[in-house]
């Protein structure tokens, strides 16, 4: 980990993930991890909003531990083992006419104002990469924002805490959900 830099790499990742998701992406830092397993920590991850929306962050997350698995790198795969989001934060806004800020994600904008699909192909590898043993989330916000009433509603489930066992397609996964908090401002 004190030897291999993975930041000095997010010039090639992030035009990928910032294109793949259609908005603006930043990382604080990059880390390869040893212990307890290999893989890699990611800091600071914030992903910008539709500026159609906000100009504030759509997601954050104080960090995400991606584990590899170490047999598949023998065959010069990587197969992800575990994923943990630590704080993640979540913003949905919903505009006129019914318009959530989740319909841009993965969308590019076309010439006339409108977007068009992202090229075949990538939700489906986006899809494929999510193919986990575990994936655990803990202390997670989750913000709704329905801006298309006379009075602005806004409601926050805060402290949720997610762990899904088997994450792939065409399988059952195991899902357990603690929420400990809802707050409603009217």
């Amino acid at each position: 980990p004190f030897l291999v830099d993975l930041n000095r790499y997010q010039a090639q990742y992030l035009p990928i993930i910032e294109q793949a998701l259609n908005r603006k992406v930043t990382i604080d830092e990059v880390r390869l991890t040893i212990l307890p397993r290999l893989g890699a920590r990611v800091s600071g991850l914030v992903v910008m909003d539709d500026p159609a929306f906000s100009d504030k962050p759509f997601a954050s997350l104080t960090s995400v531990d991606i584990g590899i698995k170490l047999r598949p790198l023998f065959s010069r795969r990587i197969g992800i083992a575990d994923v943990s989001l630590r704080e993640p934060t979540i913003t949905v806004i919903k505009k006129q006419h019914g318009v959530l800020n989740t319909s841009t994600l993965g969308r590019e904008e076309t010439g006339n104002g409108g977007s068009a699909a992202s090229p075949a192909g990538v939700p489906f590898h986006l899809l494929a990469l999510l193919a986990v043993d575990r994936l655990a989330i803990a202390r997670g916000t989750v913000a709704y924002r329905d801006l298309s009433g006379p009075a602005p509603t806004e409601y926050a489930l805060s402290d949720i805490q997610v762990l899904l066992n088997s994450v792939r397609l065409g399988e059952s996964l195991s899902l357990r959900i603690n929420c400990s908090d809802v707050d409603e401002d009217t």
